[in-house]
C-alpha cells in the first residue's frame, strides 16, 4: 500500500516524517480534507495561507487541502 505524507504549510512547513498508508491518491485526498476541516475547527480562525499538502512516498505533491472554516449554517429552524 502506498505511503503518503501530510504536511502542514503556512509560510513554514511542518513535515510528516512517518506518513500514512492509503490505498490511492483519492483516499489520501479524503484524509487531507478531513485533516484540514479538523485543524480549522481546532484553531477557530480563517487563514487562507494555511493548507495540508499531500506528498507521495517519492516526494511528489499529490494534493493541497485549504484550511478554512466552513461558513456557519444560517438556515432557520
Amino acid at each position: 500500500m502506498p505511503k503518503y505524507h501530510f504536511e502542514i504549510v503556512d509560510g513554514f512547513r511542518l513535515e510528516d516524517p512517518i506518513g500514512q498508508d492509503c490505498s490511492s491518491d483519492a483516499q489520501a485526498r479524503d484524509v487531507a480534507e478531513r485533516m484540514a476541516r479538523q485543524i480549522a475547527e481546532d484553531i477557530q480562525r480563517e487563514d487562507s495561507a494555511r493548507k495540508v499538502v499531500v506528498l507521495d512516498d517519492h516526494g511528489g505533491e499529490v494534493y493541497k487541502a485549504q484550511i478554512d472554516l466552513a461558513p456557519e449554517d444560517d438556515t432557520p429552524m
